[in-house]
C-alpha cells in the first residue's frame, strides 16, 4: 500500500480497515487471507485460551505491537502471545513471548522474512511461520527460517516448554 507520510499520533488514531502496521512513517499494508488462513488464525489463536490461568499467557490477534519507539514502527502479527504481568494500553510494548505470522498466497518471502528479523530485533524467542496452504510450519531461529515438523515454544518468563501441534492444527483445516 503506497501512501503518503502520516505522524505517529494519526496512526495511533485512526482505525483501519483492516488495520495496518506503521513503518518508517507510511502505512504498511498487510495482505488479507482465504478460508484457510482465516481458519488456522483461529485455530492458533485458541490454542492458547486454557493456557491463560496454568501458564500466564494471553493470546491476541491482529494487535499493534511496538517495535521500535526510536523510529515508531508498529507491526500488527497475527497472533501474539504475552506472558503476564504486561502493560495494557491500545498498543502492546512489551516483548511477547511469542509471535505468529500465518502465511497468504499473496505474501512475499522476502517480506514474511522481513516481518521476522524485526521479531527477532526486538527480542521475541519464538517466532513461528504457519503456511496453510501447504501445510508446513516454520520457525524463525539464528535470523533464519527453517521449516520443522514439529515445535516446542520456550516461554522465556515462566521458564515453561509448551509443545505447538501444528500437526493437528493443519488437521483441522480439513
Amino acid at each position: 500500500m503506497a501512501t503518503a507520510l502520516i505522524s505517529l499520533d494519526e496512526y495511533l488514531h485512526t482505525n483501519y480497515e483492516p488495520d495496518v502496521g506503521f513503518v518508517d512513517g507510511l502505512l504498511a499494508g498487510r495482505n488479507t487471507g482465504t478460508r484457510v488462513h482465516g481458519m488456522l488464525h483461529l485455530i492458533a489463536g485458541s490454542f492458547f485460551l486454557p493456557l491463560r490461568r496454568s501458564h500466564g499467557l494471553r493470546a491476541m490477534t491482529e494487535c499493534r505491537l511496538l517495535l521500535n519507539a526510536s523510529n515508531n514502527r508498529h507491526r500488527i502479527p497475527d497472533v501474539m502471545v504475552i506472558e503476564e504481568p504486561y502493560l495494557k494500553g491500545t498498543v502492546i510494548t512489551d516483548i511477547p513471548a511469542i509471535v505468529i505470522e500465518i502465511k497468504s498466497p499473496d505474501d512475499i518471502l522476502d517480506e514474511v522474512i522481513d516481518k521476522c528479523l524485526e521479531y527477532a530485533d526486538l527480542g521475541i524467542c519464538n517466532i513461528v511461520v504457519l503456511a496453510p496452504d501447504n501445510r508446513r510450519a516454520y520457525i524463525f531461529r539464528n535470523r533464519a527460517l527453517q521449516m520443522v515438523e514439529s515445535i516446542v515454544l520456550q516461554l522465556p518468563k515462566c521458564g515453561k516448554e509448551l509443545l505447538f501441534p501444528v500437526d493437528r492444527m493443519f488437521a483441522e483445516l480439513e
